[in-house]
């Protein structure tokens, strides 16, 4: 059964990464994984239940990245920056259409589950490291760090869901991104 729905996963995320999600065919995708295509949905009710599992595997392995590089400092601008670096490297891993895809499905009505953040590591990751700036000072104690957390994470998805410029010019718009944002939250 777990052969299976990996066998559908990894089909649908192929068929994702050719067609976009608005395309993809989940015939294609049971075909792709071999079997029939009530199967898929047995699994996976649609196409967007997907890319919501991708994103919280892909936030499971980014935190635990950011574990082992061990970023507990209270410099906010470093740990976000190296943060950015790490979902950056997703779009590597998984490809453009299905890195914009899974990004863009947080703006979108068909996003199929409303979640807590509690239910997403990389936002209790960044919600905790404006916790441990406040910790320190440099950001305001009266500062909700959940609610900084979701506009720093909000505002990030978006500017890389609609992508499309050069790595270069990406890499600087990112880091003024990160930059700007943490001004904004610091104590004045």
């Amino acid at each position: 059964m777990q052969e299976t729905r990996a066998r559908l996963f990894d089909a649908a995320l192929a068929e994702i990464g050719r067609s976009g999600l608005a395309g993809a065919d989940v015939t294609a995708i049971a075909s792709g994984a071999g079997v029939v295509r009530g199967t898929f949905y047995f699994h996976f009710p649609t196409k967007e239940h997907v890319l919501v599992e991708l994103e919280l595997n892909e936030e499971a392995r980014i935190v635990a990245e950011l574990d082992v590089a061990q970023t507990d400092s209270e410099d906010l601008v470093s740990v976000l920056t190296l943060l950015v670096r790490h979902v950056v490297a997703a779009e590597h891993r998984l490809g453009p259409v299905v890195f914009r895809e899974m990004l863009g499905l947080h703006f979108s009505a068909n996003r199929p589950v409303e979640d807590e953040v509690s239910q997403h590591p990389l936002a209790e990751f960044v919600i905790a490291a404006i916790a441990r700036a406040q910790g320190a000072g440099r950001v305001p104690a009266e500062s909700d760090a959940a609610e900084l957390g979701v506009f720093f994470m909000t505002g990030l998805f978006a500017l890389l869901a609609t992508g499309g410029q050069s790595s270069a010019t990406s890499d600087a718009l990112v880091g003024r991104y990160v930059r700007t944002i943490v001004k904004g939250m610091e104590t004045r």
